[in-house]
């Protein structure tokens, strides 16, 4: 039975020689690919990835970094501040004066009606005392003053004049009830006017101190309009990325298609070459084929394997 001749044995040995230098080349093109898709991926994050934006306006100037932490730059207004604080100290007086009037409003008025009536009392005293000297005056001018005058119980100016004095007590105690009266009602309305006038006033120091928060307000207005323009900014630079994305992994796509095409062709080739060799040693003898080897064509081919 004949033997496989030499060339027939150099056809099967290139043939394997040649299809393992092929998948050491294919597996060197796929992880080329995946080294250069792991960094498309790290320079898509990177140019895709939140940059921050700011908003510069009158009142300051705000910036939000890559991480989404605010920095508005303004602060509450000091002047409104210093009014709140200044109304707050009014209305804490109007109250403090608003609750004094209202205990004075409650107190017994018996006390307040004896100093009326006391002070009354001795605003007359003068008069009184002026009409009874010149009273008497006239009674002693008439011969009807003195003992003469008092045995019988005094005179009747004596009589008019006690009456006239009696009347004038009477009145000034019902004045003073009335005066005392009138004094707590009064103070009853200064405490409500009081507490009117504090409630106004705290009021006010809220509203002063909420209007210290518009500079806050306003700048968080226009944050968003910056907020606005960031997300067309951000959507642009995503599409943007998204297009690079799609030609990077094309290129690759394309690259990996072509090592393969390539490979496959040069398969087929070396193949179709190796074939022809080994169809070749059909052509000669086991001995002819053993009286090649040293033969330089023979060599040569070898040494190419």
């Amino acid at each position: 039975m004949a033997q496989p001749g030499l060339l027939s044995i150099l056809s099967g040995v290139g043939t394997a020689v040649a299809g393992y230098d092929m998948s050491k080349d294919i597996r060197k093109s796929g992880a080329q690919a995946a080294t250069d898709m792991t960094n498309l991926g790290k320079d898509l994050a990177k140019d895709s990835a939140f940059r921050g934006y700011g908003m510069t306006t009158g009142l300051g100037q705000s910036t939000v970094d890559t991480m989404g932490n605010t920095n508005l730059g303004v602060s509450q207004d000091p002047n409104m501040l210093s009014n709140a604080a200044a109304n707050q100290q009014f209305s804490n007086q109007y109250q403090e004066y608003g609750m004094d009037a209202a205990g004075n409003s409650m107190m017994d008025t018996g006390s307040r009606e004896r100093d009326i009536y006391n002070r009354a009392m001795a605003m007359q005293q003068p008069q009184l005392d002026q009409q009874r000297a010149a009273m008497n005056a006239r009674e002693f001018a008439q011969g009807r003053g003195g003992v003469r005058g008092s045995q019988f119980g005094g005179t009747a100016e004596d009589a008019a004049m006690a009456r006239a004095q009696l009347q004038a007590q009477n009145a000034a105690s019902f004045e003073a009830m009335n005066q005392a009266q009138q004094e707590m009602m009064n103070q009853g309305n200064l405490a409500n006017i009081y507490g009117n006038l504090g409630n106004a006033v705290n009021q006010g120091a809220i509203q002063n101190y909420q209007a210290s928060f518009l500079p806050i307000e306003q700048q968080l207005n226009a944050l968003q309009v910056g907020g606005q323009a960031a997300d067309r900014f951000q959507t642009g630079q995503l599409t943007g990325t998204g297009y690079g994305a799609q030609l990077g992994l094309g290129g690759i796509q394309s690259q990996v298609n072509a090592d393969k095409a390539a490979s496959e062709l040069f398969g087929n080739v070396f193949g179709s070459g190796m074939n022809a060799i080994g169809a070749a040693s059909g052509m000669f003898s086991n001995a002819a084929t053993n009286n090649l080897t040293g033969n330089s064509t023979i060599d040569k081919i070898l040494s190419y394997l």
